[in-house]
């Protein structure tokens, strides 16, 4: 079996790494054969986080992107990550989802809401109804969580919901057993570190209480009163040695149509490494944390506070969850458990009907 992967990013992007590169060995396994097209380039992604939103050098990527979609016939089975063309009209990419042998969309971020509330009325009528045509057109759909997966089972032939994951053997567990600071983390991007305000309140209380630092990988770490805070430069090489370093792991977010359709990859990092994740109560996140047993679901401040101070309180309650999210990651959430689940569905998208 041939197939080519419609990325957005090279392994540089979090979405395309553990969505489809980390895969690419398991496949190989399979007797597949892969061939990944990434639309974003890792310079790309830079320039992005460093200057903002709108980075250059996207036009000749995109030409990049048509040329490969015209070999789209040649794969027994092509896999696109979310979309071939983002913000283009769908109309754009239907020839290659004629011409695809077939076609396999893959959802990890709720897109359709960006398009449906964007702030520019242009991009509303053009493209709010671009996914759903797209659902419709493909021969089937992985989504990351349930609540993508309910959304494309509304539109699409078939739907698995298939979640990220991780691979466990790249982690090495967390020692709980120390003295000093209680160190709390997060991990992501410059662009996802926008969701950090959503704690700064409960975090300064909880360091009125206790002694902590705040970690920050892969962004820069803000300055909030009262508490000692660093930060690390995000590489593939070194993220699971800095989670590793970590007693509590920390994934806020806001409550709106967009972030219910996150898929919680950085809590599945902290709970590999057996560090206990606290996290709001929101979208992928309640599919992943089992409230009390392997980590904490908040919905307000005061849960933020409660949650946190328990934890650095007592490091027996917090031994116990981060031992039971190392098992609940490797069972539900790890390479090993979903590579052959994946090979298997691809070839039950290449033997059904079109």
């Amino acid at each position: 079996m041939r197939i080519f992967f419609y990325t957005k990013y090279d392994r540089q992007g979090a979405s395309s790494r553990y969505r489809t590169y980390q895969y690419q060995e398991h496949f190989e396994r399979e007797g597949f054969i892969t061939h990944c097209h990434p639309l974003f380039s890792r310079e790309y992604l830079r320039d992005r986080y460093s200057r903002g939103r709108m980075a250059t050098g996207f036009i000749d990527l995109y030409k990049r992107r048509i040329e490969d979609m015209k070999h789209v016939s040649d794969a027994d089975l092509a896999v696109v990550e979310k979309e071939f063309l983002p913000y283009l009209p769908a109309l754009l990419e239907r020839k290659a989802f004629r011409e695809g042998k077939r076609i396999l969309l893959d959802y990890d971020d709720a897109v359709f809401e960006n398009y449906r509330r964007s702030r520019n009325p242009t991009t509303r009528l053009l493209l709010r109804n671009k996914i759903p045509k797209l659902l419709e057109w493909a021969d089937g759909v992985t989504c990351g969580s349930a609540y993508l997966a309910s959304y494309a089972r509304e539109r699409a032939r078939r739907v698995w919901l298939v979640p990220t994951v991780v691979d466990t053997t790249r982690y090495l567990p967390h020692d709980h057993e120390h003295e000093g600071l209680i160190s709390i983390g997060w991990i992501g991007t410059p662009w996802s570190a926008r969701y950090l305000p959503v704690v700064r309140r409960a975090v300064e209380r909880v360091a009125r209480e206790v002694p902590i630092r705040l970690i920050v990988i892969g962004a820069q770490a803000p300055a909030w009163e009262g508490v000692q805070s660093q930060s690390h430069a995000w590489s593939e090489e070194k993220e699971a040695e800095w989670i590793r370093w970590l007693d509590i792991g920390i994934m806020p977010l806001v409550d709106t149509p967009f972030e219910r359709g996150k898929c919680g990859l950085k809590l599945l990092q902290y709970m590999a490494a057996g560090v206990v994740p606290v996290a709001s109560d929101v979208g992928g996140n309640r599919d992943i944390i089992r409230g009390g047993v392997d980590g904490f679901l908040c919905r307000t401040e005061e849960e933020w506070v409660d949650s946190l101070l328990l934890l650095a309180r007592d490091v027996s309650i917090r031994k116990g969850m981060a031992e039971e999210a190392l098992v609940r990651v490797r069972q539900h959430f790890s390479l090993t458990a979903w590579a052959p689940r994946l090979a298997s569905i691809y070839r039950e998208v290449l033997s059904g009907e079109r």
